[in-house]
């Protein structure tokens, strides 16, 4: 309890001045509602001040204290994460996410990218870029050969270096269409309320899982109101409005 004094303070107590007369207000009714204890109404304040533009880092962490004076878990970590989205040095939401992290009841283990995922995200683009134009070219190179050459040895060689070249060409180029269409869309998100996972978006049959608030999570896709989630020991289906990108 001491930690979560110490950490907490007062609302506002980070916040850079808004810069409008009404954002001002706005912050200024919000920190004395939390001040009061009225951490939902506070909410809805910092919420609408957010929302009018005024969505700094630290309106985001006096957010997230309001969540957690309310319980609220899962939201709190979400409004930290974005906290430091925006600024990552931000040491009183660093301070509250790790704290708000060791009071969840219960976690789902972190999603780990596959080896060839990590792989082709380690990899720059430019570079698989630079390797798709390196094997087209070789196999051009590869093929004015064999238009050009008599038949024989030269000619042999230069068809296994047009198939070869053309073969890595292609592998490439699926790794860099992956990492162009579907690395940018694993999104780290977090689990607002209690969430059951389907095998399928039509969310039928026996759930797969039931996802804690406050799970960190990966998100992969939407399709309406279904999202598609992946967590350290599966992937499936769940309410695209219990999981929000942060």
């Amino acid at each position: 309890m001491g930690l979560c004094l110490l950490v907490f303070g007062g609302a506002g107590l980070f916040a850079a001045p808004p810069s409008g007369a009404s954002d001002r207000l706005l912050a200024q009714q919000a920190a004395q509602a939390y001040d009061q204890g009225r951490y939902a109404d506070a909410a809805l304040l910092y919420q609408r001040l957010a929302g009018a533009g005024s969505g700094s880092a630290e309106v985001h962490y006096d957010l997230g204290n309001c969540h957690f004076r309310l319980g609220d878990l899962g939201p709190a970590i979400l409004e930290y994460r974005r906290a430091l989205g925006l600024d990552p040095s931000l040491q009183p939401a660093q301070k509250n996410l790790a704290l708000a992290r060791t009071l969840l009841p219960a976690k789902v283990a972190p999603w780990q990218p596959s080896p060839w995922e990590a792989f082709i995200a380690s990899v720059p683009r430019v570079v698989l870029q630079g390797l798709v134009l390196g094997f087209s070219l070789l196999g051009n190179l590869a093929l004015a050969l064999i238009l050009f050459s008599a038949p024989g040895r030269l000619r042999r060689a230069a068809a296994a270096t047009l198939i070869a070249c053309f073969l890595c060409a292609g592998l490439v180029g699926l790794a860099l269409l992956y990492a162009h269409s579907v690395l940018p869309s694993h999104q780290p998100a977090v689990v607002l309320q209690s969430a059951a996972v389907y095998a399928g978006p039509e969310a039928q049959g026996t759930p797969l899982a039931t996802l804690p608030a406050g799970s960190e999570i990966i998100l992969a896709a939407r399709a309406g109101d279904r999202a598609l989630v992946m967590w350290g020991e599966g992937r499936g289906w769940t309410s695209a409005s219990a999981v929000e990108v942060p």
